[in-house]
């Protein structure tokens, strides 16, 4: 995609610019009349797994013992720890959950529908060079709008992302794996600070079982990004399943 490349920048405008080289394609690789298997084989690119759900799935067991073990560092009111960050971290886990459910939903919705999805659009699309009648071109029109509305989550033309994972959480929990890396748990001196010494030197003068309790909680950070990052990359996956779709609504109405 030359201009579709966040989950908000998805919109007619833009559809209607990548529509044009997509088109070529698709008269290609999906001639009409459409075959539920090529066209199955051509939305594979764009298919969700059980690999992307089971990401999620764990992503959402391991936020609340993660946040725990976070609360009970606190509790230990030890100096070797930055609380402002742990408090920050917190915070951030506490907002994924709700987002994230919705996106668990969607994503098994939409997963449970994509054994059907071939055979139901070719057997919608292929109607519209066909249609003759007002009444006709109107219930198609209907059926068009709620496939869309049904990928989109959305009545209008552009993905509904506020109550799923977009790219906010995304770079939240990005910026939180990277700064556990660099010891962002950890209080760091004035000194060694402007002395910018790495956290992994440092790492060295800490009580080793504080370490271990940290890289415990760090590969929990990584895997609950993970999650996360299949969620993104899932939604992003339907943003252009509804752009080809849009491309091949495009190409029969003015065939």
């Amino acid at each position: 995609m030359l201009y579709i490349h966040k989950l908000s920048d998805l919109s007619p405008k833009t559809a209607e610019v990548e529509s044009v080289y997509l088109i070529r394609e698709l008269k290609q690789k999906t001639p009409y009349p459409f075959n539920p298997q090529i066209l199955g084989d051509y939305f594979s690119d764009f298919s969700l797994s059980a690999t992307d759900k089971d990401a999620i799935d764990l992503a959402l067991q391991l936020i609340d013992p993660t946040i725990i073990e976070m609360q009970n560092m606190l509790m230990e009111r030890d100096p070797i720890y930055e609380e402002v960050n742990i408090q920050r971290a917190i915070q951030m886990l506490m907002e994924i959950p709700p987002a994230l459910r919705n996106n668990q939903e969607y994503i098994s919705e939409m997963m449970a529908w994509q054994s059907q999805f071939p055979a139901e659009v070719a057997a919608l699309f292929n109607k519209i060079p066909q249609l003759r009648g007002q009444e006709e071109k109107v219930i198609c029109n209907t059926q068009v709008n709620q496939l869309f509305q049904k990928v989109l989550r959305n009545n209008n033309f552009g993905f509904h992302f506020s109550d799923i994972i977009h790219e906010g959480p995304v770079a939240q929990i990005t910026g939180l794996d990277e700064g556990m890396t660099k010891g962002f748990f950890f209080h760091i001196s004035l000194e060694d600070d402007l002395k910018k010494i790495e956290y992994n030197t440092l790492r060295s003068k800490l009580p080793s079982e504080k370490v271990q309790q940290v890289e415990l909680l760090r590969e929990n950070i990584a895997l609950i990004r993970k999650g996360l990052e299949r969620a993104y990359q899932a939604n992003m996956r339907m943003v252009n399943t509804a752009l080809v779709l849009y491309s091949y609504v495009k190409w029969l109405t003015n065939r």
